[in-house]
């Protein structure tokens, strides 16, 4: 196990850097991954829209790399005591990554005027 984001190296049963607080990655880093320039493309400290953003990225296959985490506290303290959750890519998965998010940036459109209420 190791630190995706700083590289330090772990015993397996530890889940999370005691450093970077991040969520720690199976195996060694390879070179490629060491050398792999991140690029921050969603942030946000709404529990719903950090678990649809690493729900779309899983389901894409885009690797990406979450800082924070999805606890319990943190949901249910949010902002007031934690920064938000920020997801990196690589830059090659840059565009890719942004236009898969780019809907849960958006606010929601109304297409159709919420109807009358019958009496």
């Amino acid at each position: 196990m190791y630190c995706p984001q700083c590289g330090r190296k772990y015993r397996d049963r530890v889940t999370q850097c005691s450093v970077c607080q991040m969520a720690l990655a199976p195996g060694v880093p390879s070179a490629a991954t060491e050398a792999a320039p991140e690029v921050m493309i969603f942030e946000s400290s709404n529990p719903f829209l950090t678990a649809m953003a690493r729900g779309a990225l899983e389901d894409s296959g885009i690797p990406f790399r979450m800082q924070g985490d999805e606890t319990y506290t943190r949901q249910m303290m949010g902002p007031l005591m934690f920064s938000p959750n920020r997801f990196f890519v690589t830059q090659d998965r840059e565009a890719e990554a942004r236009d898969l998010l780019q809907q849960l940036e958006a606010p929601i459109e109304e297409h159709d005027p919420p109807s009358a209420i019958p009496r």
